[in-house]
């Protein structure tokens, strides 16, 4: 199995792609390759404690959803393994959320 092209890492924009249009000849295409700008560095995502409540909320009544089906629907043995294994997950991710609400 050959690979067509190694990948970068790097992002093409909306402004490379205009950059792109902008030096292109008579229609010709140029490769993005050429034009494509310094990687952006990204600021990690902050959340306020209204978005911390939301997520909370969310998740809590998707483990409910979860636990519900689990005694009252009739799933196959591997169905209810994988619900019981995102069921856990779900019970882990509030219980740190909790945790983390907490800390002053």
């Amino acid at each position: 199995m050959t690979q067509r092209r190694q990948h970068s890492g790097q992002r093409v924009t909306i402004g490379d792609l205009a950059q792109a249009y902008d030096r292109s000849v008579a229609g010709k295409p140029i490769r993005l390759a050429a034009v494509r700008s310094a990687p952006v560095a990204r600021k990690p995502k902050v959340y306020t404690a209204s978005q911390g409540d939301v997520r909370l909320s969310r998740l809590k009544a998707r483990a409910e959803g979860i636990r519900f089906a689990l005694q009252y629907e009739n799933q196959s043995a591997s169905q209810s393994k994988v619900l019981r294994q995102i069921l856990q997950n779900l019970e882990l991710a509030i219980r740190g959320m909790e945790m983390t609400r907490r800390e002053p």
